[in-house]
């Protein structure tokens, strides 16, 4: 459980918009208090499917299959008021082990599924194959290397045919590609537009929510990097979301 629970002040998630020529931020608001909430739930169920009841749950959304080894995630509540000022919670969760990208009761992706999988699962199918292939072979071999370009090549195509497919939306109820709203150094890293942050602003902007407070915590086993534990708080990250926050955060009264 939580221990570090930031304040309510604390700031969540900014960005630098050029058009406001100003710096958009959001506080963790109430969302701290929420996302201690979502744990305690997350200890009692064991699993994400949180509107089913546990005879009809997806063994494959249980914490033990999602979370192998030493695996974890990100996990986000944002808390919004809709237009008639009463309040409204949402939930998200960043990519998932196994390619599970939507679950009922939680924020879905920006990207949506009919237009993601098309173009990501054949690829991560020859990718899988590849790597099936290489485990077979002796590490830097001729082989080995062959096989290891061929994944790479197809890992960097892919991704820039995926960014060209996100749009964006911010309070001001503009839309933008994913190129267009990244106010960053560099191209985009991959995993843009996949976290807690982006996917809660995307889907109030679109259902005419107001941002109040966001938090964001890691869920699961230790990160490899040693950089997030379970339970933590984090602020939305500077590599992949901050540069995009700018943009959607106007015209959210942050």
């Amino acid at each position: 459980m939580a221990d570090d629970v930031p304040s309510g002040s604390e700031i969540a998630a900014q960005g630098w918009c050029p058009e406001c020529d100003c710096e958009h931020v959001l506080p963790v608001g109430g969302a701290g208090r929420l996302a201690v909430e979502l744990m305690a739930e997350f200890e009692s169920l064991g699993r994400l499917d949180y509107t089913v009841e546990e005879e009809d749950a997806d063994p494959g959304l249980a914490f033990a299959e999602l979370f192998p080894g030493e695996r974890g995630h990100m996990f986000g509540v944002l808390e919004c008021e809709d237009g008639n000022g009463d309040p409204v919670v949402l939930r998200a969760f960043s990519s998932l082990h196994g390619g599970v990208r939507t679950i009922g009761g939680w924020v879905p992706p920006v990207l949506k599924d009919e237009v993601f999988d098309p173009l990501y699962r054949p690829a991560e199918k020859e990718i899988k194959r590849l790597t099936r292939e290489m485990l077979e072979l002796e590490p830097g071999s001729d082989s080995h290397r062959k096989l290891t370009a061929q994944r790479k090549q197809i890992s960097s195509e892919l991704m820039p045919r995926i960014h060209d497919l996100y749009e964006l939306t911010n309070f001001r109820e503009e839309t933008r590609s994913l190129r267009n709203a990244f106010f960053g150094q560099g191209g985009l890293p991959g995993g843009t537009g996949d976290c807690c942050a982006p996917k809660l602003l995307n889907h109030a902007a679109l259902n005419g929510l107001r941002p109040k407070g966001l938090a964001e915590f890691y869920w699961g086993g230790p990160h490899p990097t040693g950089n997030r534990q379970a339970g933590r708080f984090y602020s939305a990250c500077a590599e992949k979301c901050q540069p995009i926050m700018g943009f959607m955060l106007c015209g959210s009264g942050s």
